[in-house]
């Protein structure tokens, strides 16, 4: 994985390599066409440097979608991480009421016996607790969240592009697979979680989907980007070095 200024002081003067794994979801009740797949499986190799953008970025797809159902999300996604061990990873899920994008800022650790998968499984807070251990109820990824926000939505602006910033991924398995990978990386070391969601709404034409690829491309490079300039933060670790107050969970997005 590549260094970050607050983890390594070397600096950036030279073009770096930054590896990203990007996920997306297969079908599942009505919507046989994942728009989430449809986007992950056809972007490029990888996103080469400009003027803008120093790092060359290689994308790293998983070569199928990941099943809509917990067990195999939860064998399956901490394998994929440690294979790959990627600087940063976007997982990408339809919501499908929706009809913009979404950066999501967190996910709960608990929730998911609500709703059954395509497998007809819930998974209830028993197990929750038993997987997870010591996690808190809700993680975070430890992007400077805010800083990614404007530079995604500066990439897009002229595009006429509907994105907004979310503070739940939701109890389904878009939700699980986001903390399933915040739990990895804060039960590894704790230093970083390098991890986002970008939930894409219902792509149903060719059009529809090259500007869902659009707009996945220019969060790669916001993530990218950010991390490289600014570093990271972690409003986790920040609520334990003080006790009597609780770590910032609104963003002021403009």
């Amino acid at each position: 994985m590549g260094s970050i200024p607050e983890l390594e002081s070397g600096g950036y003067d030279a073009v770096e390599e930054v590896t990203v794994l990007v996920t997306g979801f297969g079908p599942f009740l009505q919507n046989k066409e994942n728009a989430s797949w449809s986007i992950a499986s056809t972007l490029p190799p990888f996103l080469e440097p400009n003027a803008a953008h120093p790092s060359r970025i290689r994308l790293v797809v998983h070569p199928s979608p990941m099943k809509v159902a917990y067990n195999p999300v939860l064998e399956q996604d901490p394998q994929i991480i440690a294979q790959v061990n990627p600087d940063v990873i976007l997982h990408i899920g339809l919501a499908a009421g929706r009809s913009y994008f979404t950066l999501e800022r967190g996910a709960h650790r608990d929730g998911y016996d609500q709703i059954a998968d395509v497998e007809g499984h819930k998974f209830s807070a028993e197990r929750s607790k038993k997987v997870f251990g010591d996690c808190p109820a809700v993680l975070q990824p430890t992007f400077r969240v805010e800083d990614v926000w404007r530079r995604w939505r500066s990439e897009l602006a002229d595009q006429g592009i509907d994105v907004r910033p979310s503070e739940d991924a939701g109890n389904f398995l878009c939700g699980f697979i986001y903390y399933t990978s915040l739990a990895y990386f804060y039960k590894k070391d704790g230093r970083e979680r390098p991890v986002m969601f970008l939930h894409v709404p219902v792509l149903p034409k060719e059009e529809d989907v090259a500007k869902g690829r659009k707009v996945a491309e220019a969060l790669i490079r916001a993530l990218v980007d950010s991390r490289r300039q600014r570093g990271v933060e972690d409003l986790i670790a920040a609520a334990d070095m003080t006790p009597t107050s609780t770590a910032p969970t609104d963003v002021n997005f403009r």
